[in-house]
């Protein structure tokens, strides 16, 4: 896998705000949310989150992060109520 990354991770351990907008009922619903980042790279980040993002998810960044939106590329489901996420920067 890690012959398919562009840019190289670094370690990032940091709590921010996020923000993410769904669409439930027709309705669109902006989520404010806290993630805590794991790793971070000049292309994007990796977070644990407390709250199902799914791929193709546009998260806003409130503070903390050098990029101001990105687009969830992958989750997994970490326990019971946590999520890891690839986010690249857009």
């Amino acid at each position: 896998m890690s012959g398919k990354r562009q840019h190289e991770r670094k370690p990032f351990s940091e709590a921010f705000d996020c923000s993410v907008c769904v669409l439930n009922l027709r309705e669109l619903t902006t989520v404010q949310l806290r993630a805590e980042s794991l790793d971070i790279s000049d292309g994007g980040i990796g977070i644990q989150i407390g709250y199902p993002v799914e791929p193709g998810h546009v998260l806003r960044f409130s503070s903390g992060i050098k990029s101001n939106a990105g687009i969830v590329r992958w989750t997994v489901k970490h326990d019971t109520n946590r999520y890891k996420a690839g986010i690249m920067f857009v």
